[in-house]
């Protein structure tokens, strides 16, 4: 057993450990992406870093980082286009992962943009359900008051409140909005 592997064998021996690395890895390697889509995001070049972001949603859907920066740049270039995809990349998120406050905060952000504002308040209230966290209940009686449901924004409003106590963009939606 002193002869050398053949070319052939090495190949062979190399793309088996390739193989059982991604495998292994497919956590890291998605990670990678997002650090390097991050690079691109901070020299200007969404594109790129939309790209590197997509790219790890490939390799490891349940990765949240990933899925937030891609719906969250989406979300700033602001295009019919962009908007549409990271609407599709969010439900694609949340068909597994129901309860994401965050995913859910960046898709009602979408469907704000989009003046969907049904679906925002729905999303809306669904993060701030999950989270309890004001803000939420705030953007949802926002959405609710876009669509002329003064009664249900006020509840939500009043609902950021029970959470936090004295929070001041609930407050000022309330005192806007004096019945």
């Amino acid at each position: 057993m002193s002869n050398p592997f053949s070319r052939s064998r090495r190949f062979a021996i190399a793309f088996v450990a390739l193989a059982l690395c991604a495998i292994l890895f497919h956590n890291q390697i998605a990670e990678a992406l997002v650090l390097r889509g991050d690079d691109y995001l901070y020299r200007g070049d969404t594109v790129s870093a939309l790209e590197r972001y997509n790219r790890a949603l490939h390799i490891a859907p349940s990765s949240q980082v990933a899925a937030d920066r891609f719906v969250f740049v989406s979300l700033q270039r602001n295009t019919r286009t962009s908007l549409r995809t990271a609407v599709q990349v969010a439900t694609h998120y949340l068909s597994a992962r129901p309860h994401d406050s965050v995913l859910l905060t960046d898709r009602a952000l979408c469907y704000l943009h989009e003046k969907r504002y049904a679906r925002a308040e729905l999303d809306f209230e669904r993060a701030a359900r999950a989270s309890e966290t004001p803000d939420a209940y705030v953007f949802a009686g926002w959405a609710a008051e876009h669509m002329g449901r003064k009664n249900a924004a006020r509840v939500l409003w009043e609902k950021a409140l029970s959470v936090r106590r004295n929070y001041r963009p609930a407050l000022i939606a309330l005192a806007e909005h004096a019945r």
